[in-house]
């Protein structure tokens, strides 16, 4: 049989210092509840100016010198529109650099979190962090 104590609360005890909660363990589940922050109305307006201000570039994508267009416009939040059709010909060899462009534009918006899908056989979409498809 296991015997707990009651733990006794006195005056000098409840004047005590408590950690905050950030310097706490965690408990996951069982951790105190944290009461949600209000918003901040000048970032929140902020967001929505930076998000006011999105365009959807297109280009006609033929070779790796098109890549660097492509991450400049992701990293300024725009949407781009890749035209394929000349490299998605059937033909082996224009299917090869297609492919390592599409790696390529990958690889260099990785960091930016950047989403890319194919729309039909002939466009190509890549999209900023924030728009979802």
């Amino acid at each position: 049989m296991r015997l707990f104590k009651r733990k006794i609360v006195t005056e000098e005890s409840r004047d005590m210092h408590v950690p905050p909660l950030s310097s706490r363990a965690s408990l996951g589940v069982f951790s105190p509840a944290i009461e949600m922050q209000q918003s901040d109305p000048v970032r929140e307006y902020r967001r929505l100016a930076e998000l006011d201000q999105i365009f959807i570039r297109s280009k006609s994508l033929k070779t790796l010198e098109d890549v660097p267009f492509v991450v400049n416009e992701i990293r300024n939040g725009n949407i781009v529109l890749l035209d394929i059709s000349s490299l998605n010909d059937g033909q082996e060899q224009s299917y090869l650099e297609l492919k390592r462009i599409v790696e390529r534009i990958r690889g260099e918006t990785r960091g930016y979190d950047a989403d890319i899908a194919l729309v039909n056989e002939k466009c190509l979409i890549v999209t900023p962090s924030f728009v979802r498809f």
